[in-house]
């Protein structure tokens, strides 16, 4: 037997995320149509009997029970009891990879509102990771099969708050985070588009002026940094450009301006990928999907997605 057979497999933990929504059945078949390729082994973290519910076999992987009570909901019927298993799989997950006793970790989806309701102090886990990372955690959401990538200055605010919000230094860490994920994708210097806040930026001030006092500047400023960052372009102009292969990725504002181009294109095969951590994270880019829960009508793409985007970034 050769050293390289003799070599432990690479351990990825998947996360239940909230037991009534559809992560933990997309787990179980993502794992069975074979997203980890040879050389990768899953550990199943979250209650057993969230697990057991989803209908787990010994041939799916172990389970990693961290030991939190509380009763498992109904499928598509989220309860306090489920945002608490659900934040005990991702701690429980966070302190496995912290330990180096997984390479990375896959997350299933989680309902923010359970966590809250639960007491879990975190609002999504984005916000965990990056206390974790002393506040270097990025967001870098796209569909790997179909090259598309992008990243996002704000988060999860309400629409008037995140165009306050955005200034010169959220559009920076954007940037540099996008393009340090796509340099370790293997493009050495990518191609990136600013999108303005906006219609038709702004119209040289006609249509507002936060591309000319704000936006504009940022992007020279990153240029002359070295990165290859243009706009601020209109955003369906961005989006068209990254398309047809003029742009590597592009740098978004705010949520829908990311999510919405990006689930039209990419369908439900969308990721989210956590970059600045000492390990990989990947997730779906997709909610709990209560209704699919209750149907069973479960599509695992993005969770396959996923898994094979960790495993490619661990090599």
């Amino acid at each position: 037997m050769s050293a390289t057979s003799r070599r432990a497999p690479k351990l990825l933990a998947f996360s239940s995320g909230d037991p009534a929504g559809v992560g933990p059945r997309a787990v179980l078949a993502a794992l069975r149509a074979g997203a980890l390729p040879r050389g990768f082994s899953p550990v199943l973290v979250g209650a057993r009997e969230v697990w057991r519910r989803a209908g787990w076999r010994a041939a799916d992987g172990p389970i990693r029970d961290p030991g939190v009570f509380g009763s498992v909901p109904r499928a598509g019927c989220p309860t306090v009891d489920g945002g608490r298993l659900s934040a005990a799989s991702f701690e429980e997950s966070v302190r496995l990879a912290a330990r180096g006793l997984v390479a990375g970790i896959v997350t299933a989806p989680i309902a923010k509102d359970f966590w809250s309701a639960a007491g879990y102090p975190w609002k999504d886990h984005t916000e965990r990771l990056a206390a974790l990372a002393g506040g270097d955690a990025e967001m870098v959401l796209g569909v790997p099969s179909k090259n598309l990538w992008c990243a996002l200055a704000t988060r999860h605010l309400p629409l008037k708050e995140a165009a306050r919000t955005v200034g010169r230094r959220e559009v920076a860490s954007a940037a540099r985070a996008l393009g340090a994920a796509l340099r370790r994708l293997g493009i050495a210097r990518p191609r990136l588009a600013l999108c303005a806040l906006n219609p038709h930026a702004g119209e040289g001030g006609l249509i507002g002026g936060e591309e000319l006092a704000n936006l504009a500047p940022a992007a020279a400023s990153l240029r002359r940094q070295g990165l290859r960052l243009d706009g601020p372009l209109p955003a369906d102009s961005a989006w068209r450009l990254h398309v047809d292969g003029v742009y590597d990725g592009v740098v978004c504002l705010y949520h829908d301006q990311a999510l919405i181009p990006l689930k039209v294109l990419g369908g439900l095969s969308g990721v989210n990928w956590t970059v600045g951590l000492p390990f990989v994270r990947v997730s779906p880019a997709h909610g709990t999907g209560w209704e699919a829960s209750r149907t069973g009508l479960i599509d695992p793409s993005a969770t396959f997605e996923a898994a094979r985007l960790a495993a490619r970034l661990l090599g």
